[in-house]
């Protein structure tokens, strides 16, 4: 991940994970993600099905990711930042303000809570 990091400008970070994404979601699911960065720099995508903890590589077929049902997390929100629950380990995405962490938990708790 660092090599990815020092490599690559912001930009093109983001054009290879949008790649990557595009390359193992559906069309349907494609229209409905957030593609977010926790605070240690880990790329995560939240989608219908669950999220994807993704880790980049300088080649994007060497890339990975972990998946995790909806069923197996747990989102909340502590003042600025959100939490993300997952079996083995917590995930955590800082805001710049506490509204902002309210809405996007709002955005997830939607996601989560209706049919596909």
């Amino acid at each position: 991940m660092d090599a990815f990091k020092e490599l690559f400008t912001p930009a093109q970070q983001f054009l290879m994970l949008q790649a990557y994404v595009d390359s193992k979601l559906t069309e349907e699911e494609l229209m409905n993600f957030s593609l977010l960065e926790s605070t240690k720099d880990v790329p995560v995508v939240f989608y219908s099905a669950g999220v994807m903890v993704i880790q980049p590589a300088l080649d994007l077929g060497d890339f990975t990711h972990a998946f995790f049902s909806k069923e197996q997390l747990e989102i909340r929100r502590q003042d600025r930042e959100l939490i993300l629950e997952l079996p083995g380990q917590a995930v955590r995405f800082g805001f710049e303000d506490r509204k902002e962490a309210q809405q996007v938990e709002k955005d997830f708790a939607y996601l989560y809570t209706n049919p596909e």
